[in-house]
């Protein structure tokens, strides 16, 4: 009971974050019906092109996709606004589908020559695509490569090899053994490098102390996804500091109020309103998930109403189209 206290205790005094709650309701009314008419320009047609053959696939990318680009459209836009960047409505829906799909292929499908074929892809060297799945991720990366029109040597592309090597390791969260300390270390380059990676895409060039804030920020994030899937992951037996009952969201807490102290540093006083608020609320949504029975977790959804799909669990793409509760 002393934990749960604390955890409480916790995210209470993350209360005051909830002052940027009225930008996150303006992005369910306004901004995410944006990005989700983005979308259907945009990624649906790379869909049909890519994976219209097989319908239960194109469906289940197509609906996996748009929850994806709502939840993510809002951290990148809460980014936006931080950093005083334009926020591009595209870029968001094109990365967050490639992350979807990229990390469905890496976790979903056994292809033993997958992950050195993806790294050379990110090497800038040809990739051949050896299913429909694959087809689907290529076109999504050359839609975005082209839209950003950047060097190689830019942050975004050596983020993403450096991603790449700690999307293998996570592999190894299905070994009931892995010690703590190496589950933190990938949990940070995966979520750390992943956020940053998004964030890349609407800033060019970023410097080395704002990428470290982001990785900071990013490992936060993974964090309490990891909270919210918590009971998925003891169903699948997936290792994550959420099922060792780590760091505890008391911890994660003061981290989130630290984070914002650097915001405040780095990009000003009062910019990070509504990222602050979207902490707020997965943090709260963490400590809900995890009084939560672990036979009954968060189901994911097909809806196309922005605030179902902001707070539901997002499907996924599998070789056997089961990546969906219904």
């Amino acid at each position: 009971m002393g934990g749960v206290l604390r955890d409480a205790l916790g995210v209470t005094r993350c209360v005051p974050m909830a002052a940027g709650l009225p930008g996150v309701v303006r992005y369910v009314v306004r901004d995410a019906r944006e990005i989700m008419s983005v979308f259907d320009e945009v990624v649906a047609p790379l869909v049909d092109r890519s994976v219209g053959a097989t319908p239960a696939l194109s469906r289940d990318a197509r609906d996996a996709f748009l929850a994806t680009t709502v939840k993510v459209g809002l951290a990148m836009r809460g980014y936006a606004e931080m950093a005083g960047v334009p926020f591009d409505p595209a870029l968001a829906a094109l990365g967050s589908s490639f992350t979807r799909v990229y990390d469905d292929l890496v976790d979903n499908f056994d292809r033993p020559d997958l992950d050195d074929r993806l790294a050379e892809l990110f090497r800038g060297e040809a990739f051949e695509p050896m299913s429909e799945v694959e087809s689907l991720l290529l076109a999504l990366y050359r839609a975005m490569e082209a839209r950003l029109a950047r060097p190689a040597e830019d942050t975004i592309f050596t983020v993403m090899r450096d991603l790449h090597d700690y999307e293998r390791q996570s592999r190894r969260q299905r070994d009931p053994r892995l010690p703590l300390a190496e589950v933190e270390r990938i949990t940070r380059g995966k979520g750390g490098l992943g956020v940053t990676a998004l964030f890349a895409l609407l800033r060019p060039g970023m410097t080395a102390d704002e990428l470290d804030l982001l990785v900071e920020l990013g490992d936060v994030l993974q964090l309490l996804d990891d909270y919210h899937d918590v009971a998925v992951d003891h169903r699948d037996g997936v290792v994550t500091v959420a099922t060792l009952g780590e760091p505890g969201l008391a911890v994660l807490a003061d981290k989130i109020r630290g984070l914002r102290s650097r915001f405040a540093r780095h990009y000003g006083p009062g910019r990070d309103r509504r990222l602050a608020a979207m902490l707020f609320v997965m943090l709260v949504g963490a400590f809900a998930a995890g009084r939560r029975r672990l036979d009954r977790p968060v189901r994911s959804t097909r809806s196309r109403r922005p605030f179902v799909l902001l707070f539901s669990r997002t499907g996924t793409i599998t070789p056997g189209g089961a990546g969906f509760d219904g």
